[in-house]
């Protein structure tokens, strides 16, 4: 698929001033096309983007999302994280409440830990 719509036209070795000046108008075309693109640039015109060259996050910072790692924080200190973290050279599951405090997590030995912090409801339904 080509990227720009135009290509370079003709030029005319026997006549260099013409051919400076195709070439003059094809380099002005190629800039305006670059600062349209490049000023424009959203989620709808972004099909692809490869984590192990592009960290992305979100404009609060609430949301990271690295090569090998998704990190989501709310306002109160509650984050999730899930990932590969390259520091502990490890996989890494947690959930984190209200303050920070560690509600479930995946141990080094790969043990899902809930921890005393953590309430938890289980609707069985009805019984018969």
């Amino acid at each position: 698929m080509p990227i720009f719509a135009q290509e370079l036209g003709k030029i005319d070795a026997a006549d260099p001033i013409t051919a400076v000046k195709v070439m003059e108008r094809h380099i002005r075309y190629i800039q305006e096309q670059l600062e349209y693109t490049l000023m424009n640039l959203d989620s709808s015109n972004i099909t692809e983007i490869d984590t192990n060259s592009t960290e992305i996050s979100s404009s609060s910072g609430t949301v990271n999302i690295s090569s090998d790692k998704i990190a989501l924080s709310g306002k109160k200190g509650e984050a999730f994280n899930v990932g590969y973290d390259s520091s502990q050279k490890r996989f890494v599951f947690e959930i984190k409440g209200s303050g920070g405090s560690q509600c479930i997590y995946l141990s080094a030995s790969g043990e899902m830990v809930i921890t005393k912090k953590t309430t938890l409801s289980i609707d069985s339904g009805t019984w018969d």
